[in-house]
């Protein structure tokens, strides 16, 4: 890709995101009812959703932010336009529709896929850290994995404590 254009992606790509890191913040969560003000659980809960959501909407902008700000250091080295990856040459059409993008689209699919080779998890986008927990099987919940586990809290028959009550069920 020219260095012209991806100066002129990486600029737009810098507008937007300062754009959107200036608005995000409370957006959603002005629109709603005042904390002080009467209301029941759903106000709440409704409220607690917008500021959740805000957060995370904020932070896939800062991690945007962070790649816009490894793809300039890129293309100041002149290495803008390849693989974080492998080196090779991302194609000039992806570039356009992500100008922050680091991988190849085969390179992405399999980083979304975990196949990655030794060495690679931590490198470009790809993150190790992935929000869902993998069962060793789909048919059993967290849950029932618990219930079937022996409960810590339960007493195990351990040794006599010396100490006997005796009761006389005989009435009177």
């Amino acid at each position: 890709m020219d260095q012209a254009r991806a100066r002129a992606l990486l600029a737009e790509e810098r507008d937007r995101l300062q754009r959107l890191l200036g608005g995000s913040a409370g957006q959603v969560a002005d629109d709603l009812p005042d904390e002080t003000g009467v209301g029941d659980e759903v106000d709440d809960a409704d409220r607690r959703d917008a500021e959740e959501t805000d957060l995370a909407v904020d932070q896939l902008l800062r991690e945007r932010w962070a790649a816009l700000e490894r793809a300039e250091a890129r293309l100041a080295e002149g290495e803008y336009g390849r693989s974080v990856r492998s080196g090779r040459p991302i194609p000039d059409e992806r570039l356009e529709a992500d100008p922050l993008t680091e991988l190849t689209v085969e390179e992405s699919a399999a980083a979304e896929a975990g196949e990655f080779e030794e060495g690679d998890e931590g490198v470009g986008l790809a993150s190790e850290r992935h929000p869902y927990e993998v069962l060793d099987d789909a048919d059993i919940t967290p849950e029932e994995v618990l219930a079937s586990e022996e409960d810590a809290d339960e007493p195990t028959g351990g040794p006599d404590t010396g100490i006997h009550v005796e009761r006389d069920d005989r009435r009177q």
